[in-house]
């Protein structure tokens, strides 16, 4: 079916190609705020793991900074400035904000989060709220903003494997934009070996610029949490038991993937849309699969926990719900971050 949509892709390349081009001559123009912008993108749709770099970034920029995520709110339920969180415990909601927004407000209460789908306007008004380093969340091809530090996620299965351009892939821009890019990380990386491989692929292919500097991350599982309470639940609790795990997420596999590397043994994984926002049917399924499988613990993932703990407390107090936390650890590169991060804040 998707290669009946060959066509259609090239009249997407056409459109991208124009408008950034259109960038490169100053026909249309990026505006400056008064910080420091650091965007982190990626070319394709679906999940390459932004959100826990982003995470990452923040734990690394908080010394010393006042630092702000703008984001566009995927999927929330409001349009404008929405003021996610002030950094003093003023909180949106989850549907007013969006589930990756709201996930880093709750994690990080001191940080400053703005949802606003003109990246420009929302800058401006972290900047309002005291912020002196902006992180532009999937910022890549939202060009009217400038940015100091321009960060593009790649995963690995996309070098190895090649995509083509939307709708009969999952591109939103050709490789050849690459080279907008100040840094480029290669995610989901097994180990390091797989990170030398892809990364030599990309440079011999010409798929990865010559003189644009690479990093490669590997995502962990950070630990288990009782959703309703936040409590971490050791490992030594999972030995023999069974377990349903759910998500709605653009990369399901990747969680499957994680779930395989915490030795647990899961029975079902019930796949949502990305951003999908539950409702009672869907709760009930959940409880439902549960029953007939026996199983132990039902396994969500940080995002889908967000979207639940407003609509849902009683099925995550009830029922034995955990978030599975998860972190990124730079396995090649670490000191070209940390330089990129220093030069441009």
């Amino acid at each position: 079916m998707r290669k009946l949509l060959l066509p259609f892709s090239f009249l997407y390349w056409l459109g991208v190609v124009v408008r950034n081009w259109f960038f490169d001559i100053g026909v249309l123009t990026s505006h400056k705020v008064n910080a420091p912008v650091i965007s982190v993108g990626n070319i394709s749709a679906g999940g390459v793991g932004k959100t826990p770099f982003v995470e990452m970034l923040i734990e690394r920029l908080n010394f010393g900074h006042r630092v702000a995520v703008v984001s566009r709110g995927y999927h929330r339920k409001t349009s404008g400035t929405v003021v996610v969180s002030d950094g003093h415990g003023k909180l949106s909601s989850t549907e007013n904000s969006g589930d990756e927004p709201m996930q880093l407000a709750q994690k990080y209460p001191e940080l400053l989060v703005v949802v606003d789908e003109d990246r420009v306007r929302g800058a401006q008004k972290a900047v309002e709220l005291g912020a002196n380093v902006i992180l532009l969340d999937d910022g890549f091809q939202h060009r009217y903003l400038h940015r100091d530090l321009n960060i593009v996620l790649l995963t690995v299965e996309e070098i190895l494997n090649g995509d083509v351009l939307l709708p009969s892939g999952n591109r939103r821009e050709p490789l050849t934009s690459l080279k907008r890019a100040d840094l480029i990380v290669v995610t989901r990386c097994a180990d390091v070996q797989e990170y030398e491989r892809a990364s030599a692929a990309g440079r011999e292919q010409n798929l990865l610029p010559a003189e644009t500097p690479i990093v490669g991350v590997k995502t962990k599982l950070k630990a288990f949490k009782r959703v309703s309470s936040n409590e971490i639940v050791n490992t030594e609790a999972f030995a023999n038991k069974n377990i349903i795990t759910f998500s709605g997420i653009g990369n399901p596999k990747s969680f499957e993937d994680l779930m395989m590397t915490a030795n647990v043994k899961v029975l079902k994984h019930i796949v949502f849309s990305d951003h999908h926002w539950y409702k009672e049917s869907d709760i009930k399924r959940i409880i439902g699969i549960r029953k007939q499988t026996h199983a132990d613990f039902i396994i969500t993932t940080e995002k889908d926990a967000v979207r639940l703990r407003e609509e849902f407390a009683g099925f995550l107090v009830t029922e034995p719900v955990l978030s599975a936390e998860i972190q990124q650890e730079i396995i090649s590169g670490d000191q070209k971050l940390d330089a990129l991060l220093k030069h441009s804040t």
